[in-house]
């Protein structure tokens, strides 16, 4: 039997976390709080930010620490802190701001004539914060069953069975409008409705079920909430708990036909693309909450949204936005009063990934170097905010490398291939998740670089010129009967004889290393949109021959996660640009939703529609990214999501 489910929430454990802070240590931490200043506090436990996390999750341990170098070139790559024998040197030092502090390699004292270490600078996190991250991902992707508290009986009745344990001491009478199962106790004769499973009902608890397929039409096809409102005759309250609705079918949906597909699927490689993109949320206050004079607010308040798709199907993996819905201030006011985080460096704070609000304001100590003025200055701006939509934007850093460990666990390859643009962001995340593959030569990770700024007429004239210049040089070279691509690769492949994105050097005591050499080399092939694109390696190439990895730079591109963006663009209205005014002077936002919890919703949606109903036609071929990812055979409809076909 197939039980009804319903969303997870905040108060639901779908993994665990473990610190591995001890009592001891929070006691220490009390003292120390009234003792010492904030300063030499921070300085007291700077040593802890090494310490992991464990994460339960799937019957599986995960060891979460991700401050380490990231530079895959660096002799201190993945390594952990180590304190030297010689002097008061560790292996990493730290600098910079508390909020943005970076870890840097130090020469290592006992081998002063080996290979060195190139000084790397490495943005710091925190570790507890990204495991809640993570757990946060799994629980807005997951739903629970629905587990009702049933009672059978009447206060005082001498039958204290329960129905499923014993249901001869019950009556069935015939089923409920809802199709629940209603029994009787024959002792007391109290009537109790059994909560029906997915087969004998798809539509428990819900009204107005004749419009679920034009309402997720609507959804998928860029009609505002408005209009859908009135074309189905529906309020808004109606609206967003049909989406809610809609989303949890599609979750269960995914379960099945996703998730547990991707388990028992391996392949023989797999290319990733990833990106990230920018829609605005209107910030709007809650209701009763007035204006005060000298408060200003960003009308707009801009959030990412973290997606990764598969470059050769284009089926979307994960589209997550960096917000988090559920957090509260009483919440990390209660984690701050708990663990003195306003005290703590920023890598040890629960709450690191709000950045602005890691902390809730305390009340100056009396070694304290903050004066009074700075926190009723803070805390004015904790209470203006509490006007404002629940929830709070996440560090889309955070977001990337969490969205990353999970569609690691989920693929079962040995060789990774990533494409993304130069985002510091995206570098910083594939880095961190990927760190043991790229060590092992697995992974090879491509940036993708072009002109942004660049006119589409110019754009589409770098492509002309880049395609003739291309058949030209097959001309001259004998290879014009070979394919564009194919003359691609030959052309890359003798360019890449004297092009390198490496450089050999030799350590004083005869040890040969690489290092990385910024080198970008311009593709074969431009695009008709945005003209020449450049392509640079950030992994080491120097194991792979010129043929080889010609194959790869051709291969690599961004179409895959562009295709899925401009599918946002086109079909969800509150994820669409926004629109220029009347005057042309400014920028109009009217369609942007008021709470990011239902564009995650939308995104999921548009993710199970996009990868699972909508084909696309390539060669011969018309399949959906699901059939070409091969865990789908057919091209499912909103029937089959929505009634559990």
């Amino acid at each position: 039997m197939v039980k009804i489910k319903r969303l997870a929430n905040a108060e639901d454990i779908v993994c665990g976390i473990d610190t591995l802070i001890t009592q001891e240590e929070l006691k220490q931490r009390r003292q120390d709080y009234k003792t010492l200043s904030d300063k030499n506090m921070r300085t007291k436990y700077s040593g802890d930010i090494y310490r992991p996390v464990i994460l339960h999750w799937n019957d599986k341990d995960f060891e979460i620490q991700v401050n380490y170098c990231s530079n895959s070139f660096c002799k201190n790559h993945t390594l952990p802190q180590f304190k030297y024998n010689v002097g008061k040197s560790s292996r990493y030092s730290l600098s910079g701001k508390n909020e943005e502090r970076v870890l840097k390699c130090t020469q290592d004292p006992t081998n002063p004539n080996g290979v060195p270490t190139f000084g790397c600078f490495t943005k710091t996190f925190s570790n507890w914060a990204l495991a809640t991250e993570i757990e946060r991902l799994i629980r807005i992707n997951s739903v629970i069953p629905l587990e009702p508290e049933y009672i059978f009986h009447k206060e005082g009745c001498t039958n204290i069975d329960s129905y499923f344990d014993n249901p001869k001491s019950f009556y069935k009478r015939g089923l409920h409008s809802s199709k629940a199962q209603k029994v009787q106790c024959k002792t007391c004769k109290k009537y109790t409705n059994i909560l029906p499973d997915k087969s004998r009902t798809t539509s428990y608890n819900q009204k107005r079920n004749d419009i679920l397929i034009k309402f997720a039409k609507h959804l998928v096809n860029h009609v505002p909430v408005s209009r859908t409102c009135d074309i189905l005759g529906i309020g808004r309250s109606t609206y967003y708990e049909k989406l809610e609705w809609l989303y949890r079918c599609c979750l269960e949906f995914l379960e099945t036909r996703e998730s547990k597909q991707l388990v028992s699927k391996s392949f023989p490689r797999i290319w990733l693309n990833t990106d990230m993109m920018a829609y605005y949320l209107n910030n709007v206050r809650k209701k009763g909450q007035k204006k005060l004079p000298s408060e200003l607010r960003e009308k707009q308040i801009q959030t990412q949204v973290v997606i990764t798709t598969d470059l050769d199907t284009r089926y979307v993996f994960r589209a997550d936005p960096a917000y988090d819905c559920y957090i509260n201030f009483d919440q990390i006011r209660s984690d701050t009063e708990l663990f003195k985080d306003d005290h703590l460096p920023m890598e040890l704070r629960k709450n690191a990934k709000f950045t602005r609000y890691s902390n809730y304001p305390m009340e100056p100590t009396l070694n304290d170097t903050q004066t009074g003025e700075e926190y009723y200055r803070e805390l004015r701006e904790v209470v203006q905010r509490k006007k404002y939509v629940d929830g709070l934007h996440v560090n889309h850093t955070y977001t990337a490398i969490a969205q990353m460990f999970l569609i690691k666990q989920i693929i079962k390859t040995d060789k990774w291939r990533i494409v993304s643009d130069d985002d510091m962001v995206l570098k910083s995340a594939i880095k961190k998740v990927f760190s043991d593959e790229i060590k092992q030569g697995k992974l090879h990770y491509f940036v993708n670089n072009f002109d942004k700024f660049l006119s589409r007429e110019d754009a589409y004239k770098e492509f002309i010129e880049s395609n003739r210049y291309l058949r030209d040089w097959a001309e001259d070279n004998g290879l014009e009967k070979l394919s564009l691509y194919n003359i691609a690769i030959e052309y890359m492949k003798r360019q890449l004889s004297t092009h390198k994105f490496y450089e050999r050097k030799v350590a004083p005591d005869g040890t040969p290393y690489v290092v990385h050499k910024s080198n970008k080399i311009e593709h074969p092939i431009a695009m008709a949109d945005r003209g020449n694109r450049y392509i640079d390696v950030i992994t080491d190439t120097s194991n792979l021959s010129d043929e080889h990895l010609a194959r790869l730079i051709v291969k690599a591109n961004d179409n895959s996660v562009n295709a899925f963006l401009q599918e946002i663009r086109r079909s969800v209205s509150v994820l669409e640009r926004p629109l220029v005014t009347s005057r042309g002077d400014g920028k109009s936002y009217i369609y942007s939703n008021f709470n990011p919890k239902y564009a995650q919703m939308a995104l999921t949606i548009l993710r199970t529609y996009y990868n699972f109903c909508k084909p696309f036609k390539k060669g011969k071929a018309n399949e959906t990214p699901a059939q070409r990812l091969g865990i789908a055979n057919k091209v499912y409809s909103w029937e089959d999501i929505i009634y559990k076909r």
